[in-house]
């Protein structure tokens, strides 16, 4: 695969054994945003690396599990991938 000049990588695949198409886009946590309120999760800022608009930036919660089950959290500095993928119903 050959790497853009800009130096960001989108990857297309087709995830064969759900017979759709996804896009793999990368992200950065750029940020750990404490709770204003007492009882609210912790979220994270990710910055999305795509080449329409490298500044793009999207905010979730810091609750993730893991494989095990496990509740984890994003440290910042992690490398992040966001795979979007539409329900088969939903392409041509």
């Amino acid at each position: 695969m050959q790497t853009p000049d800009n130096g960001i990588v989108l990857v297309v695949e087709v995830l064969k054994n759900m017979h759709r198409q996804a896009i793999t886009l990368p992200g950065t946590v750029e940020k750990i945003i404490t709770p204003t309120t007492p009882g609210d999760a912790e979220k994270v800022e990710i910055s999305i690396q795509s080449g329409d608009d490298p500044g793009q930036r999207i905010r979730i919660p810091n609750t993730l599990i893991n494989a095990q089950g496990e509740a984890v959290a994003l440290k910042s500095g992690a490398a992040v991938r966001f795979v979007i993928s539409p329900k088969a119903k939903d392409v041509n």
